[in-house]
């Protein structure tokens, strides 16, 4: 009979963002993420060369995930679908939202990767950029769209909704309204300006 391995890859991925999310990147190390899994440590290093390639792994997850609920709204020209989505997808899942908010833009990676992960993780990126880009678009507004965007986007909703997720607290149900109305307020400031 073929003995099953008690734990896979999936495990170590998720224990890394449990830890990152919990206590910060800097504390995603190889140790913490066998303790979080409740595996020695050995069957981290089975698995994953080292802290960089499974942190590389957690980010490409995170983000991807962020990209399919709520980047993948931002093809379009309704941008308050895409902040509600951003704010469904942070109480569905603020665990990953946390861990998305510890790496700012990007995780800084104590070793070099290799080219195949590294790879994936710009392919990932460009796609992200490009939901954004196809958003941009679809407003056609003026020359100062993609700060507006972004504002209206990311920064005014993340601004909003990252004490919730730092205290590690239940986003209230009037976030969403104050959301709206700076949302419908930029948005009708950029319809009066002009390139």
């Amino acid at each position: 009979m073929v003995r099953l391995a008690k734990f896979n890859a999936d495990n170590f991925i998720d224990s890394a963002i449990d830890v990152g999310a919990q206590c910060g990147i800097a504390a995603v190390s190889m140790a913490a993420i066998a303790v979080k899994a409740g595996a020695p440590i050995g069957s981290v290093y089975h698995r994953f060369e080292s802290r960089s390639a499974i942190l590389a792994r957690a980010w490409l997850r995170v983000k991807a995930d962020f990209r399919a609920d709520v980047a993948s709204r931002w093809d379009g020209a309704d941008t308050w679908a895409a902040v509600a989505a951003l704010l469904d997808w942070c109480r569905a899942k603020p665990v990953y939202a946390r861990f998305l908010l510890q790496c700012e833009d990007y995780p800084v990676f104590d070793a070099a990767l290799p080219a195949p992960l590294h790879a994936e993780l710009e392919t990932e990126q460009a796609a992200l950029d490009a939901c954004f880009e196809r958003c941009l678009h679809a407003t056609r507004q003026h020359a100062e769209a993609e700060a507006m965007l972004r504002f209206v986007l990311i920064d005014g909703p993340v601004a909003v909704i990252k004490p919730y997720l730092a205290n590690n607290r239940p986003i209230p149900a009037g976030v969403e309204a104050m959301l709206r109305a700076s949302h419908d307020a930029v948005r009708a400031w950029a319809t009066t300006q002009t390139d």
